[in-house]
C-alpha cells in the first residue's frame, strides 16, 4: 500500500503535467502535429508509472479534445485518441524498466525510437479511422486513402516526436532529476523524485 505521500506526489504529477501538456498543446496549435504532449505523457510514465502516464493521457486529450478552438472531436475519435495516446505511456513504462536493467547512460536514441515508434502507430491507427470516416469506396480503400492523404501530417509528427524524445526529453529529466537535489542542499528540504 502506497503512504498518502506518495499517492499525493502522484496525483500532484498527474494534474502539473496534465496542465503542462495542455498549455503547450495551445501555444502549438498553429503548428499541425508538433505536440509536446507526447513526450509529457512519456515523461509521466518514465518517472512515476502507468499510474500516473494514463491519467495524463487521458485527462490532456479528454480537454483538448473537447475544449478546442479547431472544434471538438467527436466521441468516437475521442475514445481512440485518449487510446492511442496511452501508447506513450506504455512506451515509458516500459522504457523506464529497460533503462533501470541496462547500462545506457544518455537514451537520447532510445528515447528518440519510442517516439517515433508511438507516433508511427498512432498515425497509422487515426489515418485509417479518418479513411473509414470521411471517404468514399471499399474498406480497404478508404483506409489506404486515409494513410496516403495523411503522409505529410504523420511525417511531421513522427519526425517531431522523435526529435522532442531523442534531444529535448533528456535534458528535462536530467533537470528533473537535478532540481531536487538543489533544492535539498539549497533549502534543506527533503524531496526526490520516485521512480
Amino acid at each position: 500500500m502506497q503512504s498518502s505521500l506518495a499517492v499525493s506526489r502522484k496525483v500532484a504529477a498527474i494534474a502539473i503535467l496534465s496542465a503542462v501538456a495542455l498549455s503547450t498543446d495551445y501555444i502549438l496549435l498553429p503548428v499541425a502535429n508538433v505536440k509536446l504532449m507526447d513526450s509529457i505523457v512519456f515523461l509521466g510514465s518514465l518517472l512515476y508509472g502507468l499510474e500516473v502516464g494514463v491519467p495524463v493521457a487521458a485527462i490532456t486529450w479528454l480537454v483538448y479534445g473537447t475544449l478546442n478552438p479547431l472544434g471538438a472531436d467527436p466521441p468516437g475519435l475521442l475514445i481512440l485518441l485518449i487510446l492511442l495516446e496511452c501508447l506513450y505511456a506504455i512506451a515509458g513504462a516500459l522504457v523506464s524498466k529497460h533503462i533501470k536493467s541496462s547500462s545506457t547512460r544518455t537514451p537520447n536514441l532510445t528515447f528518440g525510437f519510442a517516439g517515433f515508434l508511438c507516433a508511427f502507430i498512432y498515425d497509422l491507427v487515426t489515418n485509417s479511422y479518418s479513411g473509414l470516416l470521411f471517404y468514399p469506396g471499399s474498406v480497404m480503400w478508404r483506409i489506404v486513402e486515409g494513410n496516403i492523404l495523411g503522409i505529410p501530417f504523420s511525417i511531421l509528427h513522427e519526425v517531431s516526436d522523435f526529435a522532442l524524445f531523442a534531444f529535448v526529453l533528456p535534458v528535462a529529466l536530467r533537470t528533473l532529476r537535478i532540481l531536487p537535489q538543489r533544492m535539498d542542499k539549497k533549502h534543506d528540504v527533503k524531496f526526490r523524485i520516485e521512480n
